[in-house]
């Protein structure tokens, strides 16, 4: 089970390669990357987290961050052998740089930029630190609290690389950016931005739309998506604690997997837990199949996340968290359930009451509010722009 960005950024890839274009991938080395010819351009991986670094280490590790000379000179190098009409990117912070952008536009190659994150306005990427949402502007003050993995050094290093490409004007050099969610584009207006943002939703995998999945009331209730702190694993589990009968599976992986099992034996609720690690996307989808309902209790700005949007289109009860861009897919009691952010109560409550509801009716609707996400809607949505950006590029020749 691929994190939410390398499922969108393949998800495209293959969605373009079906329609007859040919897409040529650009990244870093990972022993985990899927094999591809164009591996040989990829820039070399770095461990950002790695402990008992050299000070020369950490300063080249710094200058990567603001700009990677690697990538801009490799990315050169595809672009004269592949000669692509646009360059579509996602995540290119950190192991890329924006080095990339002037790669680019070295070569007058229309650009285009997935939103998944908040990193591009703040230096807190996704606005959320020790528990809380975290909003503050201000670049002094995200150092002042430490807002990058707790620390001085770090946070002071991603100030250091928003103001440097604050000022070079790095992402006003890209043409368009597209937002899967429009709490996401209106955040980001928000904060400021004034880069042409389009909204598009993500594509889903037909698969999670091949099949009407059942409602089964003894089934298991069911988290999945990665174990961290923003996700608010914890609150489901903790809701535990007031629903005797029943059961909850979760699915992934993730740094707090350790802690959600220790707190799960605290409550002593921990014999109707089972954390199952990752899943392939057939295996996932069986057992979403199975489940009573889907529990989304994230704590941070999610934008559009598809442990929401998955489940909804396989028409499955969803009970997720009013946070975000995922009141955008849900409305209360008519598609889905929201409860109050990190309330076990309340989201206890809102299971609960299922019996209350008319379930058929709402799963009907569920199906609904993201029939716009099949690949289909969305090849066509990302054509538009890349034929407008094609258009403008011949006329300024």
């Amino acid at each position: 089970m691929k994190s939410g960005v390398e499922r969108a950024y393949f998800d495209m890839a293959e969605i373009l390669e079906a329609h007859g274009h040919e897409v040529a991938f650009f990244s870093m080395n990972d022993p985990k990357n899927e094999p591809t010819k164009w591996s040989k351009y990829f820039v070399e991986g770095v461990d950002y987290n790695a402990e008992n670094l050299s000070l020369w280490k950490k300063i080249r590790m710094a200058q990567r961050i603001i700009f990677n000379f690697q990538a801009y000179k490799n990315l050169d190098k595809l672009i004269e052998d592949f000669k692509p009409d646009v360059a579509h990117m996602h995540n290119i912070y950190h192991q890329l740089s924006p080095s990339v952008i002037y790669a680019l536009k070295k070569h007058n190659i229309p650009t285009v930029l997935t939103l998944h994150d908040y990193r591009i306005i703040s230096t807190n990427y996704n606005l959320f630190l020790r528990g809380k949402i975290w909003e503050k502007k201000n670049i002094l003050a995200g150092i002042k609290d430490r807002c990058v993995k707790d620390s001085y050094l770090k946070s002071s290093l991603g100030a250091v690389e928003k103001i440097f490409h604050d000022i070079l004007g790095s992402y006003g050099k890209i043409n368009v950016f597209i937002s899967p969610s429009m709490f996401l584009m209106n955040k980001f207006r928000e904060f400021g931005f004034g880069g042409k943002i389009e909204y598009i939703p993500n594509p889903l995998n037909d698969l999670f739309y091949s099949a009407e999945a059942p409602y089964d009331a003894a089934g298991p209730l069911v988290y999945y998506s990665r174990l961290s702190k923003e996700k608010g694993v914890d609150v489901a589990i903790r809701a535990m604690e007031f629903l005797p009968e029943e059961k909850l599976h979760i699915i992934g992986a993730g740094p707090e997997k350790e802690n959600l099992m220790a707190l799960a034996k605290e409550l002593g609720v921990e014999k109707r837990i089972f954390f199952f690690g990752q899943k392939k996307i057939d295996e996932l989808k069986e057992m979403l199949n199975e489940a009573k309902a889907i529990l989304v209790p994230s704590i941070w700005y999610e934008n559009m996340p598809y442990a929401v949007v998955e489940p909804l289109a396989m028409r499955k009860i969803v009970i997720a968290s009013r946070i975000g861009g995922i009141p955008d897919l849900i409305r209360d009691g008519e598609n889905g359930f929201l409860f109050k952010v990190g309330d076990s109560l309340d989201l206890s409550k809102k299971i609960k009451e299922l019996c209350k509801y008319d379930l058929a009716r709402i799963k009907d609707k569920a199906g609904e509010g993201v029939a716009g996400c099949n690949r289909e809607k969305y090849y066509e949505n990302i054509m538009k722009i890349y034929q407008k950006l094609l258009m403008r590029k011949e006329k300024s020749a």
